[in-house]
């Protein structure tokens, strides 16, 4: 069975993967600028790669959740609880399930800390294929 850290990171490489070329293309048509800047404008302030990112971001949730390492937890509440003990990123703004109910705040505190991990590791893959590309 797949830990958390294994699937979070199977996630990631599989969308920088599949959209490696489009990377590429952005950091080529900035290769003359600093690394820093490609990363944080050429790519984050490029709306159709952020949109890219945030969609795919959101929609992981679904797939993480049907994943066969969460096939012998007994209910969704369980595999949140499991996801937040697991996370590196876990979710801290209270301000995203105030006023809901206990299970479907640990639910949606588990949906963002997911969304944290694997925003922080495509942010490294991404410094990585920039820097790989700059050299």
């Amino acid at each position: 069975m797949k830990t958390y850290s294994e699937l979070i990171e199977e996630e990631a490489t599989d969308f920088i993967n599949e959209h490696k070329e489009k990377f590429l293309e952005v950091i080529k048509e900035n290769i003359d600028r600093t690394e820093d800047y490609i990363f944080s404008e050429a790519i984050y302030q490029d709306e159709d790669l952020n949109s890219m990112i945030h969609e795919w971001l959101d929609s992981s949730w679904y797939s993480f959740m049907r994943d066969d390492a969460f096939k012998d937890f007994n209910t969704e509440f369980t595999t949140c609880a499991i996801i937040l003990e697991w996370s590196k990123e876990v979710e801290t703004d209270s301000g995203l399930w105030e006023n809901q109910e206990p299970k479907e705040a640990i639910s949606t505190q588990a949906f963002f800390s997911v969304r944290n991990d694997l925003y922080r590791l495509i942010e490294d893959k991404l410094k990585e294929l920039i820097s790989e590309t700059v050299k």
